[in-house]
């Protein structure tokens, strides 16, 4: 992924498309909005891809997810964490096959997004700082 700042816009490149990103009240999703889309899509497609190799017939999949955040902590408030404090999923799956209740819990511990969400993990940040 890359990304260029230009003016109060982010433009990133994903797969070979640019996807422009902003900032809270502009015309563009925020990186939190990216983050939770990217999110509910990635358990959406673990469901396809667990009901896939198990051979259960999914016959329709929906979602909706929602983030809570206290935009104090984005503003500055050393008391409040700057970033989401709750993700909530909503997803209804239509199936008649038995085993799905197993798809959904395999689903559950194998989404790589949700995973990330819930699992600490390492985070680097490399700065280059070029004095015109």
């Amino acid at each position: 992924m890359e990304g260029r700042l230009e003016g109060d816009v982010a433009k990133t490149c994903v797969a070979g498309k640019e996807v422009d990103i902003g900032l809270m009240g502009s015309d563009y999703p925020t990186p939190e909005e990216m983050l939770l889309a990217s999110a509910l899509s990635c358990m959406m497609l673990t469901i396809y891809y667990v009901a896939k190799e198990m051979n259960v017939k999914l016959d329709d999949v929906e979602g909706y997810i929602e983030g809570t955040m206290d935009p104090k902590g984005f503003q500055g408030d050393p008391n409040v964490p700057p970033g989401l404090l709750e993700v909530n999923y909503f997803i209804t799956v239509k199936s008649k096959d038995e085993r799905i209740n197993e798809v959904l819990e395999q689903s559950m511990r194998r989404c790589p997004l949700k995973d990330t969400l819930i699992r600490q993990i390492k985070v680097n940040v490399n700065w280059k700082v070029e004095k015109e």
